[in-house]
């Protein structure tokens, strides 16, 4: 092989170790990432499993908590006096934000949006406390009026008298087809109940104001309410007759008090150890391909080297006899 031969190959294969040595560089830092991209996979791994959902126990087992069983279900009143939804033990518990804004939701969000209106934000400011009686006959469709809602407030009852038909409607009994009856205690009773539900979040609305901003994003996630109670988004408040939050009470008072419970679904856990393991796999052949390219490139690297010397060799050479034949 001549000088100009050797030395064309000699520069070819200085530019390919470069290259390789570029790529085992590239590969070992991309390895080195994959290595904290592990550590952070980890760490978020059991920071999952230790997440919990904040439930309430009703009917014979715990229920992951929601809006309906804090706050009720707006001019849905039945599904409280009809017993067709678990009910919260204490009516003075509700739902706020950080703020301290009460978090309102459906029939009640449109009822204080008419009457009261609502900024860009999502908020409405505070109202009077005496049209609180109203809100709630509004609430109940007109069923009731916000004179019988004080009088039941106050103690008394409201006067009702009806064919049977109706009565059955109201109550689920029946008594003779084309009697009169006098159902007065029993539907007191019954709205007496949902005056009990909706009194205090009215309460809390009147004094501290409310917001529907968060509307959207219980809608699209039934876990937003619980995660929220656990990051702080929301909280539970203890509310006074006059709307006022009792102090002290934070997510954990109302868990020692058993109105809430804070426990990991084990089924979560089997599915955030799914995504793990997966995440896991793919960072692993992710790694495993690097070691064969960094494996691959080593190789050639050594090949290369031994390849150079043996150039340098024959080019040292090849110069050194010049030097001997301009001499002889």
């Amino acid at each position: 092989m001549g000088l100009a031969v050797s030395q064309v190959r000699f520069l070819a294969l200085t530019a390919r170790k470069a290259d390789c040595e570029y790529g085992i560089s590239v590969n070992s830092m991309e390895k080195m990432a994959l290595t904290r991209e592990q550590a952070n996979l980890s760490q978020e791994y059991y920071s999952k499993l230790k997440a919990s959902k904040i439930t309430y126990f009703a009917n014979g087992q715990y229920n992951k908590m929601n809006y309906g069983y804090l706050m009720g279900y707006g001019k849905n009143y039945t599904a409280i006096t009809a017993g067709t939804a678990a009910l919260k033990s204490d009516n003075s518990m509700i739902l706020t934000d950080f703020r301290g804004s009460v978090v309102i939701n459906g029939g009640i969000a449109s009822i204080l949006e008419s009457k009261y209106g609502i900024n860009a934000q999502g908020r409405g400011g505070t109202f009077s406390q005496s049209d609180i009686p109203e809100l709630i006959s509004e609430v109940m469709n007109g069923v009731i009026t916000a004179d019988e809602v004080k009088t039941i407030q106050d103690g008394g009852k409201v006067n009702r008298v009806c064919t049977a038909t109706v009565y059955k409607t109201l109550t689920g009994e029946a008594v003779g087809k084309n009697d009169n009856y006098d159902y007065s205690e029993k539907t007191t009773e019954l709205f007496k109940k949902i005056i009990d539900f909706y009194a205090p979040i009215f309460q809390a609305c009147a004094a501290n104001g409310w917001t529907t901003e968060y509307n959207q994003d219980m809608a699209a996630n039934d876990d937003y309410i619980s995660d929220a109670l656990v990051t702080g988004t929301f909280c539970l408040a203890k509310v006074d007759e006059e709307g006022t939050y009792e102090p002290n009470t934070s997510l954990t008072y109302f868990m020692t008090a058993g109105l809430v419970q804070e426990r990991t679904d084990s089924d979560v856990r089997e599915e955030i150890t799914a995504w793990y393991n997966a995440e896991k796999e793919r960072i692993s052949e992710k790694e495993n391909f690097l070691d064969i390219e960094i494996r691959d490139l080593s190789t050639e690297l050594e090949a290369i080297n031994t390849e150079l010397q043996s150039l340098k060799s024959l080019i040292d050479d090849a110069i050194q006899s010049v030097f001997d034949w301009g001499s002889s």
